[in-house]
Order: C-alpha cells, then structure tokens, then sequence
C-alpha cells in the first residue's frame, strides 16, 4: 500500500518550531500564576497603553515583568503557526499571487518607514506585521499534498487565535474560570502543534511507504493504542485538575507530604478544617486559611498523582515487554518512566520547600512534557494500527478473490 505523500524538511521544522515555542510559553504562564501576576498588566491587546511590541523595557518589572514576557512568547508561537500555514498552502505557488504578495511587502514596508518617522508608531507595527508575513509567504511555492496536513495547520493557527483571545479576555473580565480554561487549552494545544510535528516527519511518510513496522501486529498494536489513550486520558484530566487547584490557591492547601495534616484523609468538616488552619497559624508562609474545596482540590491532585502513575508505568510496562524490540517504542516507554519520577519529586519537593514559584512552574512543564511524550507515542501507535489494519484488509480481499475464482465453474484446477 502506498499513498502519495512527500516529506518537506521546511513543513516539518516549522512545525517542530512551533511546538518548542510552546513549553517555555508553558513553562512561562506557570511563572505568571505562582507569582499571581495574571493581571500585572491590566489592559489587552495593549501593555499600560502601549502597543505590546513598543512597551519600555526599564517598565518591565515584579509581576509585570513575567505576564508580559507570557504575551510576547505567545505572540512567537503565533509567528511560527502563521509560518506553517503559509508553508502548507504555499499562497506564493502561481507566478500572480508571488507578485501580489511581493508588491505588498514592499508596499507596506514603505508604510512601516513612513509611519515610524511620522511617530505613527501603532499603525508601523500593523504595516510591519503585514509587510513581514507576506515576506515570509515568498519562499513558499509548492503546497504540501495531504489536505490532512493543510488543514492541521489550519487548525493550529485557529486554536492559536483561540487561546490568545482567552488570555485577553481573562484579563479584561477578570474572570478567574477564563484563567482556567486558557491553563487547560495551552495543553492541547501542546498536543497539537506535537501532531503536526509528528505528521510531517520522515518518520511518518515512511511508515505509509512501507505500510508500517512489519515486526509489529494489528491485535499487539490496539492493545498498545488502549493504554497509550488510556495515559493521554488520565494526564489532561491530571492536568486540569491541577491548573484548577493553582489558580484556586490550593497549591499548599495540604502542607505536608505524603499524610494530609498528619493523617491518611484530609479534613472533611468544619470542625476538622478548623483544627487543620490553626496548624497553619505557626508558619509564616501558610498564614492564609483554606477552605475545604481548596484542600479537598488539593488532595484530589495527589489521588490524580497517584492514578496517573499506574497508567503511565503500565503503558511503559506494556510497551517495554511486548514492543521493546522497537527501538522509538522502548525510547519512549523509558522517557515516559524518566519524567514520571521527575515530576513526581518536583511535586514533594514544591509542598516540602512551601511552593517556590520556579519549582512549581517547572512541575507544570514537565507536567507538559509527560503528557505530550504519551500523545506522542499514543499518535504512532494510531499510525502504524491504521496501516496494519488497512494491509490485513487488502490481504484478506484478495484471498478472498482468489477463493471466489478458485471456486468458479470452468475453473483450471
């Protein structure tokens, strides 16, 4: 089985680019909730009423200093998913549209200048921006064949958009529940951009070519894909209950590891929470009281833990002892046991140490990574099943064909 599809090294670290933007874009917005800076910066689009690309450095500083580092990094990753876009589509592909496109960057550029000198600075940056993407589109004159691909990256640039306009929402509503979702999507949208790296990769390409790893078998490869799906699963819920208990301020609702207030169960009364806050009146970084939602959010964050490592040791044990002769199968099942121990210490380490905000921020990243190292894997798996699944078809039709002439009147036997 073979299928028209070509490997473009251009498509394919342009995707790899976006998707490294996004975890210290990650890692960043980690920053921004352990320092509560979310609304350091009051205004959106606009930084303290400059255009955010315009904004004094010397007025970078405490809180203002990481969310807009935040909004910059994500304005790259917005950069490097246009970049993919045009790459896909190749917009510069007919000899009209280069001429457009290149009499418009011109064009433009003439305005940025014009504009700069006139101290239109806001209106600069605009013609800037324009004059700088249709630059970048020049280069592009071949569209990538698969329209799967095409349209991947179409939708990571829509959930770009998508997770920008949360972000300025958040902070013009001051909506805390907006804060939550934004936390939540930039992780699919990590698993996103993840798929468009893997999609365009060599790898990919010759898997279709050669219909897939031929030591690897259909029944092996679900059973695989079932834990695989099973760990992503568990992750993002792990994930969302997490970006739930910080920005709830829970993330030492629980002060102490691995008992909840010195015993198996945290309080589930009144009175026991009360018992629990007068335990926390001797340390000066627990002088806040906490409610039982905030402990009981906490605690189902350990539970999470707890359940998030029994599927992720048990996708690596599966793919360890089944697939271990296949060598990015056992890559993967070692890293996936690597990270699990790492984020695992991180988070003792970040209740024991009373949160630095550099700990937690890296919890969350790896958090990321653990959860993007499973997708990954889960999607090949997806991969080769589909290819095995499509051969056994092919296969199973043509022996039947061949029965159905074998089995004809007038047959040679």
């Amino acid at each position: 089985m073979k299928r028209d599809a070509s490997y473009s090294p251009v498509l394919h670290w342009l995707a790899i680019a976006t998707m490294a933007a996004t975890f210290p874009l990650i890692f960043l917005g980690g920053l921004v909730t352990s320092h509560k800076a979310g609304m350091s910066v009051p205004d959106w689009p606009n930084s303290y009423g400059y255009n955010m690309f315009l904004f004094p450095p010397n007025l970078w500083i405490g809180g203002i200093f990481y969310e807009h580092t935040h909004r910059l990094m994500g304005t790259l990753v917005g950069f490097c998913s246009i970049l993919l876009v045009l790459r896909a589509w190749a917009p510069a592909g007919g000899a009209r549209m280069a001429r457009i496109l290149r009499n418009t960057a011109i064009s433009c550029a003439i305005l940025t200048l014009g504009s700069a000198v006139a101290n239109l600075h806001q209106v600069a940056v605009g013609f800037g921006a324009v004059a700088l993407i249709c630059a970048a589109a020049l280069p592009f004159r071949t569209r990538e064949p698969r329209r799967s691909i095409r349209w991947l990256a179409m939708a990571i640039l829509g959930a770009v958009i998508f997770q920008g306009i949360l972000g300025g929402l958040r902070v013009v509503m001051v909506n805390l529940d907006l804060a939550i979702v934004h936390a939540c999507f930039a992780q699919a949208f990590f698993c996103l951009a993840a798929a468009s790296a893997v999609m365009t990769s060599r790898w990919w390409v010759d898997q279709i070519a050669t219909d897939g790893d031929r030591s690897l078998n259909v029944a092996g490869l679900r059973r695989a894909w079932g834990w695989g799906l099973t760990a992503v699963c568990l992750i993002y819920a792990q994930l969302v209950i997490g970006a739930v208990m910080r920005h709830e301020q829970a993330g030492l609702a629980i002060p102490d590891f691995p008992l909840n207030y010195g015993h198996l169960l945290p309080p589930t009364n009144a009175q026991e929470l009360d018992t629990a806050n007068l335990s926390r009146l001797g340390d000066p970084k627990l002088d806040q009281r906490v409610s039982l939602w905030q402990v009981w959010i906490h605690f189902s964050h350990r539970v999470g833990a707890l359940v998030v490592s029994i599927g992720v040791i048990g996708l690596a044990v599966h793919l360890l002892r089944r697939h271990g002769r296949v060598l990015f199968l056992r890559r993967a099942a070692w890293m996936l046991l690597g990270l699990l121990v790492v984020q695992l210490t991180l988070g003792m380490y970040t209740v024991w140490w009373r949160k630095p905000a550099d700990l937690a921020s890296a919890h969350v990243a790896t958090g990321a990574l653990i959860l993007v190292c499973a997708f990954i894997v889960t999607l090949r798996l997806w991969h080769l099943k589909r290819l095995k699944g499509a051969v056994s078809s092919s296969e199973a039709a043509s022996v039947r064909s061949l029965n159905v002439m074998g089995s004809a009147p007038g047959a040679v036997g």
